[in-house]
């Protein structure tokens, strides 16, 4: 086998100072004129805050400061959405840039990251001159008040902020990881991600404030509008944490896709149909169709590449079907633990027969003997949560020690799913013999048919097995077919020049493995250029989790994360009414990603 050295390197680790000095001066000038614009307001020196709460509140049906905070905190979360999109988009299809400002679409991100913190810190200062205060509110320092809602989405916006410089640091420390689950990463999408359940309790808490019961009608166009949101809202943002499979570059094994495509379709299907009503299931995937569909849209419109987009359908018109049962849908733990296994079971039936036709990697029957079990569990969790999460907004909660029950039955169910998922073992002697068949294209652009020969049984029945190029102006994916026994070959051409990153990639029970035919030299991934010019490569080492994953940095881990245990005892606080003669303060019972190819260099 030959080896050739790229002769051009870019840097992989690491954001220019200037850019960090930039970021720097930006967030801290931004910051102090929100603090000053908050305090003025509070001292009575400005209108502005007040005129823009009472605006949106008309508009939304809630107290301003709730109404304001949903208003900022959903654009961002809009923003942020597309802007992620676009920068995998970029990352996968195109490579690396030179920094987080020489990439367009982390200025989305950033003011999705942003504007939650400013949700927050906007309900807090707006609150503190409400004509209706939070009955449920928690006194702070100095005499102020803050909403539950408010203070938790404050919380968010924060943790969320402080992931983008930590992933600076981490890719200082580390070089470049290649998964959406990267540590760093985890932190700002799990920050904005939780916020979302933190609106609902916005939601909740401003009816309270008035008086009204969660069960009572929506006062306004905008409240039905912001009842479809929070669920819909709910479903896009759990079913992106397997974009990865979405684009046909995962680093995890398959089990985790039926595993998180079943949790998102019933917990957010199951809660939208219990506090929504009727065709409550269906009208949140319109919601979600309508608003990732648009994302996607405008990704393929900038000439980026564009995910497949799992569609939810199934899912829904089980939830409604099972929902006829009307005394049923009026317990809604015992609708969640019977509706969310069956919605696992046509979750998975209906994510396999998809992915025949849409997905990069499509389902192999290897897939059903630990998919199937996971996706009912993963169902069953789901529905528990998302029955809480309903009858939280709908006012109809169960005794104290029921729920704690479901929650805790919930995240033990998912940690042991996460921690099974999470679970590989690679071999360390598997070799492949693999024979290149050029492929006629344009003059410098080699691409070629791959024929490998794998003499294991794990390449009998893979979860996947394909010939993936990403990194190199686009995402192409191959699936390898049997020929022969042991014989694979690719279903079309891979390209083998350039900036592509080349590789066989198989996942078979637990083996996570990579066999590299094309790599440019990465000076902060300590692996050399990787070239196949001729026609046969002889007994090729196939590498477990090979080449792009090396700076992967460590493991995703599974741990029931305290915060959301912060949401659930704030969907608790407020839920229930005014009678019980709570104040602010007072303590009570309580019975929720072109065409110019960049240089190598950016994260993912």
């Amino acid at each position: 086998m030959t080896t050739l050295f790229a002769a051009a390197d870019a840097p992989a680790a690491g954001a220019p100072e200037a850019q960090i000095a930039i970021a720097t001066l930006f967030a801290s000038v931004t910051t102090a004129l929100l603090l000053w614009l908050v305090l003025a307001h509070i001292k009575g020196k400005t209108t502005l805050l007040a005129r823009a709460g009472d605006a949106t509140g008309r508009l939304l049906g809630m107290e301003p400061w709730a109404a304001l905070p949903f208003a900022v905190g959903t654009l961002g979360l809009i923003s942020g959405g597309f802007g992620v999109f676009w920068d995998i988009s970029l990352h996968a299809g195109v490579g690396r840039d030179e920094g987080p400002l020489a990439n367009p679409s982390h200025y989305f991100i950033l003011y999705a990251l942003y504007s939650l913190f400013a949700a927050g810190l906007l309900s807090v200062g707006l609150h503190q001159t409400a004509k209706h205060p939070s009955v449920r509110a928690i006194r702070l320092p100095g005499g102020m008040t803050a909403p539950v809602g408010g203070l938790l989405m404050l919380i968010c916006g924060a943790f969320a902020l402080t992931g983008f410089p930590l992933d600076d640091i981490w890719h200082r420390m580390f070089g470049q990881d290649v998964t959406l689950w990267g540590p760093t990463h985890l932190v700002m999408i799990n920050g904005a991600i939780l916020s979302v359940p933190v609106l609902a309790v916005l939601v909740l808490e401003a009816k309270r404030a008035v008086g009204q019961k969660p069960s009572d009608p929506a006062r306004s166009l905008g409240e039905q509008i912001v009842r479809v949101t929070l669920p819909g809202a709910l479903l896009f943002a759990i079913a992106f944490w397997a974009t990865e499979f979405d684009w046909g570059i995962q680093q995890y094994r398959l089990v985790w896709q039926p595993l998180l495509m079943s949790l998102a379709g019933s917990l957010a299907l199951i809660c939208g149909r219990l506090w929504l009503g009727r065709g409550g299931a269906l009208r949140v995937v319109a919601f979600y169709l309508v608003a990732r569909g648009a994302m996607e849209l405008a990704v393929m419109g900038l000439g980026q590449v564009a995910p497949a987009m799992p569609l939810f359908i199934v899912e829904a018109l089980v939830i409604e079907a099972l929902a006829w049962n009307r005394k049923l849908v009026r317990e809604p733990l015992k609708f969640g633990v019977i509706a969310g296994p069956i919605v696992g079971a046509a979750s998975f039936a209906g994510m396999y027969a998809y992915s025949q036709v849409a997905m990069p990697t499509p389902w192999t029957l290897a897939i059903v003997p630990e998919g199937l079990p996971t996706a009912i569990l993963a169902g069953l969790a789901g529905g528990l949560l998302g029955a809480l999460l309903g009858a939280a907004m709908r006012g109809t909660l169960p005794v104290r020690q029921t729920r704690r029950t479901a929650a805790w039955a919930a995240a033990g169910i998912l940690v042991v799913l996460g921690a099974n998922a999470l679970w590989t073992s690679n071999p360390t002697d598997l070799r492949a013999a693999v024979t290149l068949t050029p492929v006629a294209g344009d003059a410098g652009e080699r691409q070629a048919i791959v024929t490998a020969r794998i003499p294991s049984e794990m390449a009998k029945n893979p979860e996947w097995l394909s010939a993936t190029a990403w990194q190199g102006g686009g995402i192409v994916t191959r699936r390898m077919e049997e020929i022969a026994p042991g014989v694979y070959r690719s279903n079309g051409p891979v390209p083998l020049y350039g900036t592509w990153k080349t590789s066989i990639r198989m996942n078979s029970d637990r083996a996570m493995l990579n066999l590299p035919l094309h790599l440019p030299r990465e000076p902060s991934i300590p692996t050399p250029r990787r070239h196949a010019p001729g026609a046969v490569l002889g007994d090729v080492p196939v590498r477990p989790r090979g080449h792009a994953d090396r700076a992967q940095g460590l493991r995703a881990r599974v741990a029931v994360d305290p915060r959301r245990a912060a949401h659930a005892a704030a969907l608790r606080r407020v839920h229930h009414s005014a009678r019980d003669g709570h104040r602010p303060g007072r303590r009570g019972r309580a019975d929720g990603r072109g065409p110019a190819r960049r240089r190598a260099g950016a994260r993912p």
